[in-house]
């Protein structure tokens, strides 16, 4: 689907227009090959590049051909399982297009106006560095949750359960993703501020932003660190309850074999000893009693349980 949007420095409502304007938003949804085609040849774009804005295993980059700039970013998506999308955004002399598989909530959001961001198409950088910044903003208040769930997991360690474990993993699985995308990322922001030819104070916004990708890289380092560590202790805590249980399962074993020895004597069938006395019962139990007590005094001794 191509949608076109355009307003200005003096109508700066962002308005739906029926056809391309010069300096219009064109935004770009899950395009068909008749789609594709279109744009390649009505706004003389390369067809690879747009072709990998569709490829969700596409990393972030910038490349600059034949006075266009193809920049690839990765949205978040999702909101109970986290995953990340190609963005591909598009500039040109005449408009900026973004391009994607599905577009990105915050995109839904601006051309609704339920996200209020002072756009104008007709500044076509300015709106480029608003896109990356909300873009960055989505993908570390995804990265904030993980880590408050990995911080809130610490405080309970001792007591995690199966459900715990999962959802760690795939946490791990999530940071790898991010601190992968924020080091591409950064690369990609080092690229363009000096291809470009930003304004000091747009350059100034590219290098918070830079700054920005650098410390959600060290949060996820820090925090994928953090889940080897749990996952270290819960393993040596797992082993020295499973040593735990095989112990006393051993112990109790003992036990019950010094009575299936005893018993299984007195049940044969020959002459024994106390076999006529009223108190052989006694006698037994008490040797039962007195065996088990050498056991528990030798285990203590040699601090086996």
């Amino acid at each position: 689907m191509i949608e076109f949007y355009r307003n200005s420095i003096k109508d700066t409502k962002l308005k739906k227009i029926d056809k391309f304007l010069a300096g219009c938003w064109i935004n770009v949804s899950t395009p068909t090959k008749h789609e594709i085609d279109y744009l390649v040849k009505e706004f003389n774009l390369d067809k690879d590049n747009l072709l990998s804005g569709l490829d969700q295993h596409e990393i972030p980059r910038a490349d600059f051909i034949d006075g266009v700039t193809y920049i690839y970013i990765k949205a978040p998506f999702g909101k109970r399982v986290f995953s990340v999308k190609t963005l591909l955004i598009v500039i040109s002399d005449k408009f900026i297009l973004t391009l994607s598989d599905h577009s990105p909530e915050y995109l839904k959001d601006i051309i609704s106006q339920k996200l209020k961001v002072n756009i104008v198409t007709t500044q076509r950088k300015k709106f480029l560095l608003h896109i990356l910044n909300i873009n960055n903003k989505e993908i570390e208040k995804k990265t904030l949750g993980i880590v408050k769930s990995i911080e809130t997991k610490k405080k309970i360690t001792k007591e995690l359960k199966e459900k715990d474990i999962n959802e760690m993993v795939e946490h791990e699985y999530s940071l790898n993703i991010l601190a992968s995308v924020y080091s591409y990322t950064n690369y990609m922001y080092s690229k363009i501020i000096h291809r470009m030819g930003f304004f000091e104070k747009d350059k100034d916004i590219l290098e918070e932003l830079m700054i920005a990708t650098e410390e959600g890289e060290h949060l996820c380092k820090t925090s994928l660190k953090n889940i080897s560590n749990i996952r270290n202790y819960s393993m040596v805590l797992l082993s020295m309850k499973l040593n735990k249980l095989i112990s006393v399962l051993t112990v109790f074993t003992v036990f019950l074999s010094v009575i299936a020895s005893i018993s299984s004597i007195y049940g044969m069938n020959i002459k024994l000893p106390f076999q006529n006395d009223s108190d052989a019962f006694l006698y037994i139990v008490t040797i039962i009693a007195t065996i088990w007590l050498l056991i528990v005094w030798y285990l203590k001794k040699e601090r086996i349980f």
